[in-house]
């Protein structure tokens, strides 16, 4: 399920008994239930629902732009509080199985070293990042993630998933990226990119959801995250790396614009090993040993930060 969204209505009110007219807000929420591959979107208002759902895209146009479509409640005009609960259907039969595949050698073989001298300098400096890198996924999950969502991660991605399923923390934090993202697995990934084309959907702009224009389409894959609103994301039919804001076209030639996930990785074990500034951005350590991005070089780095991954 996702977080409640809580929508601001300016209502043009007059506060009787002043002398200026006070506008006040009315808070709406809206609540957002996943059922399998698609939504169920309903408001605290009814009048405002009915606004978002004549404005929405239609399932096929949705699906036209890679999202999945929004369900709408069919009783939209009745009082939320008596709306019933969403029936759960169980089926039986066999479970689908999805074969793991092997990502390109060579690519793979990149993405390792890259790791590896990453993990390096994180363990010689910043042993609490180094701690906080999550597990590899199971070749069957991403099996199942490709089979599922009917479409292939590039293999850099795959083979960076197949070492570190992203890193611990809200979104990816216990890993940052410069300047400030945190990076993603396959459960981040999902939410950003659900986030996403839910609000791409909501908004109900076809035009709006074109990469050629440098618009967000549900085809790009979400691979970082700030948290207030800004994704690093890979655009898989290219292999490149963008950066996108909430409401801001696509960009690839801004600070953390890469030709491929592995070219960023391969950087960045650059960036560790000597020192230097990545796109601006210094490698720096904190007390707690956790390794953060800053616009001015470390003087001295703190002692005690050398560690072992966990186990």
């Amino acid at each position: 399920m996702r977080s409640i969204i809580a929508v601001a209505l300016l209502m043009g009110g007059v506060v009787a008994g002043t002398a200026e007219q006070e506008e006040q807000q009315e808070f709406v929420s809206c609540s957002t239930v996943l059922f399998g591959d698609s939504v169920s979107f309903s408001c605290s208002d009814p009048e405002f629902e009915a606004r978002l759902r004549a404005e929405a895209l239609t399932p096929e146009e949705a699906r036209a732009v890679g999202c999945e479509p929004i369900i709408w409640d069919d009783e939209s005009g009745a009082d939320p509080a008596s709306r019933p609960e969403p029936e759960v259907v169980t089926t039986f039969g066999p479970e689908p199985t999805y074969s793991p595949r092997t990502p390109d050698p060579a690519v793979a073989v990149r993405v390792n070293r890259a790791w590896d001298r990453i993990e390096r300098r994180l363990g010689a400096h910043a042993s609490g990042t180094l701690r906080r890198l999550n597990p590899p996924a199971k070749p069957e999950h991403l099996a199942q993630w490709e089979g599922s969502h009917n479409r292939r991660l590039p293999d850099d991605l795959y083979a960076s998933l197949l070492r570190h399923d992203g890193a611990g923390g809200n979104l990816g934090n216990g890993f940052h990226l410069p300047p400030t993202y945190g990076l993603l697995g396959l459960t981040g990934i999902d939410s950003v990119n659900r986030n996403r084309c839910h609000d791409l959907v909501v908004g109900g702009d076809l035009e709006a959801a074109d990469p050629e224009r440098g618009k967000w389409h549900g085809s790009l894959l979400a691979i970082g995250s700030t948290g207030t609103g800004k994704n690093l994301f890979v655009e898989p039919r290219t292999g490149r790396i963008g950066e996108v804001g909430w409401n801001e076209n696509l960009r690839y030639d801004g600070p953390m614009g890469w030709p491929s996930y592995v070219a960023m990785l391969e950087a960045l074990a650059g960036s560790l090993e000597a020192g230097t500034a990545l796109r601006g951005r210094h490698p720096i350590v904190t007390g707690d040993c956790e390794l953060r991005w800053a616009e001015e070089p470390m003087k001295t780095p703190p002692p005690g930060c050398a560690g072992d991954p966990r186990p």
